[in-house]
């Protein structure tokens, strides 16, 4: 027979809630829409909050969010995206669903936004545009997937070679 325990011991301050999320360090991405939803902006403007995927420089998947806001002043990320992910038809028809978002591809700038309100910092998409390749620190490190296994085999290929791997 075992040792009897009359109580699990523990501590209470362990139970505050660890994210493990690390952001993305500035720089282009290629980036894949996983997930799309039209909502209500506080404000109360029609808008889809899109869920983007890429890979960290670590070779990890890494999401970011964005806003695409149905406001005049917003108008101009709207055609940045669609532009980027081929939905130019949609634009310039004035109309855009969450569904016409999902599993487009483009290259996004993204940016690191300094926190506000008591919340951390957090990435940003700065600018959308059409693009061959991720490209963090100028350098091109992935050629950009034209479809869906396309982008199922980018996401298992190795990591690049660094310059430490070059034997010259």
């Amino acid at each position: 027979m075992g040792v009897t325990i009359d109580a699990m011991e523990f501590n209470p301050s362990d139970s505050a809630p660890r994210s493990g999320f690390e952001l993305l360090p500035a720089g282009e991405y290629d980036v894949e829409v996983i997930e799309a939803e039209e909502r209500t902006s506080q404000k109360g403007n029609q808008m889809i909050a899109l869920t983007l995927q890429t890979r960290h420089p670590d070779g990890y998947d890494s999401r970011v969010w964005d806003f695409l806001v149905s406001v005049p002043a917003a108008v101009f990320k709207i055609k940045m995206f669609c532009e980027a992910a081929g939905l130019q038809k949609q634009f310039e028809g004035g109309r855009l669903t969450a569904e016409d978002c999902v599993g487009r591809k483009a290259v996004a700038t993204i940016i690191i936004e300094d926190g506000r309100e008591g919340f951390s910092d957090r990435n940003s998409i700065q600018e959308y545009r059409t693009g061959g390749g991720t490209t963090i620190g100028g350098i091109s490190t992935q050629p950009a997937a034209t479809s869906h296994a396309t982008a199922e085999v980018t996401a298992s290929t190795p990591l690049p070679v660094t310059e430490e791997d070059i034997p010259f």
